[in-house]
């Protein structure tokens, strides 16, 4: 990277508007509006322990890429950091993304870290190639995945419902129990921090405190608590299966998790939440429901597989070990 032409520099407040465009120029099929961006990184700011820098054009002062260093807020593993880097097309190939993550790698080592994670597009070559020239290796796979909510079919759903209502299970509704009774929220995150602790992930499982939980899911204008469907048997809820909206995709609806209480596994209920979910997004004017998959979570991709969601993308999850990026840049002996 030429250093008199472009210059490295702490992320700002004032950075949003910038990082959203050079967010939205380097995945176009995944646009975020500026507040979207905002409430994610400030929500887990503190809790991910996270680090960001910004290169800018010395000229015009504009920001041409941002990198960031941080660990998943719901795991434990410490040892781990999770580093991204984005540069504007236009501004690529000229060393920025190498000499970002030099500069990344650096303080995720002065932070007492001894791996890092990342993550490439299938499909980016270059990406690929970088990742791997670094000593990074694979380990998972993860892809969003599209449905068409036309041609769903949700017939189903009401043959279900009256089949676990005959078992004393109850479908119902965040909106409908009360999402701004506190008494319902501590019950939905206790079923959530229950039910999540079986998704593939690093280290043990840490659920966020209730009042990220709340601040992250059912704050800002993401936030759809009507479109967050519930079992329960008698005042436990023992399954969920929430979503919500991105203000720039807006016929897309953005499923977030599906769980239930482990005890009530391999009764349908899942199926039955996310058929009302689909319900849900015909008769409020979605197009598509998005969600993620994991390669490390077969069960939930067949199921998904099933009600007819597709690949849109795949991603592909590398770790590569500080001491061996290290002793790939040790200058020779003499």
């Amino acid at each position: 990277m030429d250093e008199n032409r472009y210059a490295l520099r702490a992320f700002r407040d004032s950075d949003y508007e910038a990082l959203a465009t050079l967010q939205n120029a380097t995945f176009p099929d995944e646009p975020m509006s500026v507040e979207s961006l905002r409430h994610v990184i400030e929500t887990f700011r503190e809790r991910s322990d996270t680090y960001q820098v910004v290169v800018t054009d010395r000229p015009s002062g504009e920001v041409v890429a941002n990198g960031s260093i941080y660990r998943m807020p719901f795991e434990t593993e410490s040892s781990k950091r999770w580093i991204i880097g984005m540069v504007l097309p236009g501004r690529q190939r000229e060393g920025i993304g190498s000499y970002l993550f030099d500069h990344l790698a650096a303080e995720a080592r002065h932070r007492g870290a001894k791996a890092l994670c990342g993550q490439v597009l299938e499909d980016s070559a270059s990406g690929r190639a970088f990742l791997e020239k670094h000593d990074f290796v694979e380990r998972r796979r993860v892809w969003r995945s599209s449905l068409d909510v036309a041609s769903a079919d949700t017939t189903p759903l009401g043959p279900l419902t009256r089949a676990l209502a005959s078992a004393g299970i109850e479908l119902t509704s965040l909106a409908r129990e009360g999402p701004g009774d506190a008494e319902v929220l501590q019950r939905v995150y206790d079923l959530d921090a229950e039910a999540a602790k079986d998704i593939p992930r690093d280290g043990a499982y840490a659920p966020l405190p209730l009042e990220a939980f709340r601040q992250f899911f059912l704050d800002g204008e993401n936030a759809l608590p009507d479109a967050w469907f519930l079992a329960k048997v008698g005042g436990r809820y023992v399954g969920l299966s929430s979503a919500a909206r991105e203000p720039a995709q807006p016929t897309v609806l953005q499923q977030y998790f599906t769980g239930t209480r482990p005890e009530y596994r391999r009764r349908k209920i899942a199926l039955a939440l996310k058929l009302m979910l689909i319900d849900y997004a015909r008769k409020n004017g979605y197009s598509r429901i998005e969600t993620s998959n994991d390669s490390l979570n077969a069960p939930m991709w067949s199921l998904n597989r099933g009600l007819g969601f597709r690949k849109l993308r795949e991603t592909i999850q590398l770790d590569a070990q500080l001491s061996v990026i290290d002793a790939e840049h040790e200058p020779p002996a003499g």
